[in-house]
């Protein structure tokens, strides 16, 4: 059988035609994932749309916001970016250090499993968010795929996360990954499936929280990362969540100073 040669091919073929050796030419451009060496690893040089993007990890509650904080960002403000199912009530204050305005984020809570299915899928036919952020810890490769079918029309980000133990199981989302959290402030990811070659290794990503950045000791600094320069300036005060992952019970309130006892006077009438 002779060898295919794409220049041998009409161009409106060629331009339909992906070798599996080479990333996969994205219809639509992806949204920065806020790392240059992730960027590189995945189709259209960032978090896709019109595909589900699937997140196993060893525990639920802990880097999803750290890993799609800086695409959330650059969501457009009139959409909702909405959060269904997560395992704790979203940081409201964290993730608007983040740069995701309070006002933007809707949590949806579902009780039963087919629940969350079933909102979701109305989600994605509706083309209803900027972005969705589904945790589907019991979820079906036969549901995976109804749902990949619908995201096909879903102009936003699409996340469903799952733990870690369904790394074996069958599933139709185009890009599937697996994040831990690894040296001090980074996550370390694995490219499980992507429309393009095998990705073999790890990539090691460096992820300090905003609200930590100013106030955060040199001997934790990530060494991948530049060393932050002293301010010049007045110091001021920085809010923070009560953990690193923007993700939780709120931060517990500040004690108000004790009310000083009035001292008697020293005029006696």
């Amino acid at each position: 059988m002779p060898k295919l040669d794409a220049l041998s091919l009409p161009p409106t073929v060629a331009a339909q035609l992906w070798r599996g050796d080479h990333l996969v030419r994205a219809p639509m451009a992806g949204i920065p994932t806020g790392w240059d060496a992730l960027d590189a690893e995945l189709p259209g040089k960032g978090w896709p749309s019109q595909c589900l993007t699937e997140v196993l990890q060893p525990q639920a509650g802990t880097l999803e916001w750290r890993l799609t904080g800086v695409a959330l960002q650059q969501c457009p403000a009139h959409k909702p970016v909405i959060a269904l199912g997560p395992p704790l009530p979203p940081h409201a204050s964290g993730l608007a250090q983040s740069g995701l305005a309070p006002g933007q984020l809707v949590w949806i809570h579902g009780s039963r499993p087919q629940d969350q299915l079933w909102a979701l899928e109305q989600l994605l036919k509706a083309n209803a968010a900027a972005a969705l952020l589904a945790w589907l810890p019991q979820v079906q490769p036969e549901q995976i795929r109804r749902l990949q079918i619908s995201a096909q029309q879903f102009e936003g980000l699409v996340f469903v996360f799952r733990p870690e133990s369904s790394r074996h199981q069958a599933s139709a989302a185009p890009l599937r990954l697996l994040v831990r959290s690894s040296q001090p402030w980074s996550l370390q990811l694995e490219l499980l499936k992507r429309r393009g070659p095998v990705y073999e290794g790890t990539l090691e990503l460096p992820a300090v929280p905003p609200s930590l950045q100013a106030v955060l000791p040199t001997r934790l600094w990530p060494a991948s990362l530049p060393q932050p320069q002293p301010s010049t300036t007045s110091t001021r005060a920085i809010l923070l969540p009560d953990h690193d992952t923007d993700l939780g019970r709120p931060a517990a309130p500040t004690p108000l100073p004790r009310r000083q006892r009035a001292q008697p006077s020293s005029l006696q009438h």
